[in-house]
């Protein structure tokens, strides 16, 4: 699988209080106007660094924050079914540049991130009055900060390090902003044959953008269901043995089931279908790399933090870890798709021994609500320590400590760095845990 970037987690044990995340957004997009979220896009230089070009910098987060369909408001309109975007804090949509009386090295992201609200209220900003979200884009140059980009989670603030050349890429704000979201990085776990017994960690999915696969994928379907951006009954929950054709995850039409929510002892087994959406076109059209039935484990229904379940070992690209068989023998269940294309498929549900009933007639509309579904700003309770470290695979396994020591995270392989970020400086960030991206060059910037 091609990896648009690598992430690298580093868990930041904070003091401060969780940045306010706007109102609460609606449940059923047809029915409520576009929860907004406004986020405030500010360029900053240093004592000993500064942007090559600041307005055509400018010019550019102009576009790829706002501008349009490819843009990230663009993106998440999409994804959301319209129910949350991202629109501009003020009417010049960038400000700055603001010279922090900082110098690039060391790479202090708690002093940067105060350094820039205290510049922003000099000049008559004030947080959750006139901005949600704070985006930072500071030079990336000479710098020794290990990472493309940075994210609270959940929260509503994100560092993007820029280069020489005043570009933005789409794929690493799309991921960092899902940050914010709450949605942690996404995973993989190879289970042979479908067998949900014999599963083992594996890489990154690449069935969302928060697993690698940037922003020509959506995010995946219980990414969805944790913001409740599958309304009107698109996620169901399945309680007793059915048979159900599913629409494409990303479909140009409304309605229809989209997820199956399936309880699975302490953790959930959700089902979707995925295939390329040509009413949304970025580079290609939006799911083009990804077809077919997937599945994802969701440990203590924690919908944020789903792993994708690969029945077939090798790299996952395009759909060789679609499904078409999954049995887990412990709670009883056998998940068979019989057929899969042409933008729908047909999956049958068998539980407690119970066999679903023949493909003739499948289940296509429900009415039940996406289950345990929060609204679009309403982020889950800050996570602490110990519980973001347990729930992160080990091959992105975080090393938690208290808050007066350095935290050091690394990543999924053997020769990525150690992220070293001291806990009292990051404290004023007020989250508990970063996202970082570790640096690297990303595909079309």
């Amino acid at each position: 699988m091609q990896m648009r970037f690598r992430t690298t987690p580093a868990v930041v044990a904070a003091t401060g209080v969780a940045l306010a995340l706007g109102a609460a957004a609606p449940t059923n997009a047809a029915e409520s106007e576009p929860a907004q979220r406004r986020a405030l896009v500010v360029v900053v230089d240093f004592k000993d660094v500064h942007h090559t070009d600041t307005e055509r910098l400018k010019d550019e987060a102009k576009t790829t924050y706002f501008g349009g369909p490819q843009s990230l408001a663009g993106y998440y309109t999409k994804v959301s079914q319209g129910a949350f975007t991202y629109v501009p804090a003020v009417p010049e949509q960038v400000v700055g540049p603001y010279e922090l009386n900082l110098n690039q090295k060391p790479c202090d992201t708690g002093a940067v991130n105060e350094a820039v609200r205290e510049a922003l209220k000099t000049d008559g900003y004030v947080e959750d009055k006139d901005y949600d979200s704070l985006s930072i884009l500071q030079p990336a140059t000479g710098g020794d900060c290990p990472w493309d980009g940075l994210g609270q989670v959940p929260g509503g603030t994100t560092w993007i390090g820029v280069g020489d050349k005043p570009e933005i890429s789409r794929d690493l704000l799309v991921h960092e902003f899902g940050h914010n979201q709450g949605f942690s990085h996404h995973s993989r776990d190879f289970c042979a044959g479908g067998d949900l017994g014999t599963c083992a960690e594996d890489d990154y999915s690449g069935k969302t953008p928060m697993g690698g696969g940037g922003s020509e994928v959506g995010f995946a379907a219980p990414e969805l269901i944790s913001r409740g951006w599958l309304p009107g009954g698109q996620a169901v929950t399945v309680d007793k043995s059915a048979t159900y054709e599913l629409n494409s995850l990303y479909s140009g039409e409304t309605g229809g089931v989209r997820a199956l929510d399936i309880p699975m002892g302490n953790d959930r087994l959700v089902i979707e279908y995925r295939h390329e959406d040509p009413s949304y076109t970025l580079d290609h059209n939006l799911d083009a790399a990804v077809e077919g039935v997937h599945a994802y484990r969701v440990p203590g229904g924690d919908y944020n933090k789903s792993r994708l379940i690969d029945p077939t070992e090798g790299t996952g690209e395009g759909d060789a870890d679609a499904i078409t068989t999954l049995t887990d023998a412990a709670h009883g269940i056998e998940v068979k798709v019989s057929r899969s294309g042409n933008g729908s498929a047909t999956v049958g549900v068998s539980l407690d021994g119970v066999a679903a009933p023949a493909a003739a007639e499948p289940v296509k509309n429900a009415a039940a609500p996406a289950p345990q579904a929060l609204a679009a700003e309403g982020s889950p309770a800050p996570e602490d320590d110990t519980d973001a470290a347990a729930a992160t695979p080990a091959a992105n396994a975080h090393e938690a400590k208290s808050a007066s020591q350095d935290l050091a995270a690394t990543g999924g392989s053997s020769n990525t760095p150690l992220i070293a970020a001291t806990g009292a400086a990051l404290a004023a960030v007020g989250a508990a845990s970063l996202y970082a991206v570790r640096r690297r060059n990303h595909r079309g910037a």
